[in-house]
This record gives C-alpha cells, structure tokens and sequence, in this order.
C-alpha cells in the first residue's frame, strides 16, 4: 500500500488545494453598487401650479383703501435736502426790577398786590413797545433786586441781530441777550416805574 505524501510545512499542494476549493459550496457576492455620476446642480424656477377652477365665481370687490400718491420726489444725484435758513431766532431774555423798586414792591403786596403780576403788567406794556432796532445800545449797569425776575420771549429777525453784531463791532462773542438788553431794558423799567406810580395813587 502506497503511503500518502504529506505536505509540507510551508509549501502549499497545488493538486490538494484545487480538490478543496472545487468542492466548497460558491460564495455568491452581491455585485458592487454602481456609482452614478453627481448630477450639476442647477436652480430651476418651480413650475406654477394651476389652480383648480372654481365652481362659482365671485364678482371682483373694489378696494375701500386706496394709497396716496407721494408728493416727494427723491433729490437729485442723491444729493440731501437742506433746510432752509430759519429767517427769525428765537430771543429770550431775563429781566430784574431794580433795588430801588423793592420798597414799593414790598409796600404794595402788603395792600395785597402781587409782585409777579406787577412784573407781567410791566413786561406786557413793554413788549407792545418793543421793536429790535439794528442799532447796538449797551446796556446800562445797575443794582438789581434779585428776589424776582421776569422773562421776555419774542422772535428776533436774523438780520437784525447780524446788523446788531456789525454795529457793536462784535467778532461773534456776543449773544443775543446781550446785544438786546439795551433796547429791551430801559422800556421794561419804564413802564415798571409807571405802573408803581399809578398803584400805588389807587391804593387809599
């Protein structure tokens, strides 16, 4: 009896490996999936749906609102618009009554008049008088009571207060309180004077 031949350690038998792998049951791979190329993405506008037709359908409504058309139109070259020059400025000056009228003041509220109304009545004559001139007046220094004051608010015209600054020689230090105080002043005390006298005559 012919022995069998054993194979060696580290040499494979062609003739022994070939009976083996012809009589393994065959392995069935499932076939690669094929890759497809990537597709350019491109946007496209969605097509519009049709809308289903209406059964019925309804009269048209005319709009309650309507919109206004616009008055403005932009400026041109994108250029701003600029406001215009305010022609007038607005002036506002406070006035003291001098320490001379203190006493009377005093001795007329003790008779029950009131000090601010005094004042106001003063100031209301005054401003009926008041018409700003071009011409600088300085105003004159004096011992004021400062206990009260009262106010004069009026619009001044621009042109008259640069004529104001050109005859006060002033560089543009000045403000308007200052250039107006002379022409403001004098008319204010004026017809405080008057009115302490005619008060004070009424009073038994």
């Amino acid at each position: 009896m012919a022995k069998r031949r054993i194979a060696r350690i580290g040499a494979i038998d062609p003739v022994y490996a070939d009976a083996v792998f012809d009589s393994a049951p065959p392995v069935v791979e499932p076939p690669a999936a094929r890759m497809r190329p990537p597709t350019p993405f491109v946007t496209q506008p969605a097509a519009p749906l049709r809308p289903e037709a209406p059964s019925q359908v309804a009269p048209p409504v005319a709009s309650t609102a309507q919109i206004a058309p616009s008055t403005s139109s932009p400026p041109a070259n994108g250029a701003r618009s600029m406001a215009a020059p305010k022609a007038a400025r607005a002036f506002s000056i406070t006035l003291w009554p001098l320490h001379r009228h203190k006493d009377d003041l005093l001795a007329l509220e003790k008779d029950g008049y009131r000090i601010d109304l005094i004042l106001g009545a003063a100031m209301k004559s005054a401003r009926q008088k008041f018409k700003p001139g071009p011409v600088y007046i300085p105003a004159q220094s004096a011992e004021y009571w400062t206990a009260y004051s009262i106010r004069l608010q009026k619009p001044v015209a621009e042109r008259i207060l640069l004529q104001l600054a050109e005859s006060a020689k002033d560089p543009g230090a000045m403000m308007a309180t200052q250039l107006l105080r002379g022409q403001v002043e004098p008319l204010w005390l004026d017809a405080l004077d008057a009115l302490i006298e005619r008060l004070k005559a009424a009073v038994p």
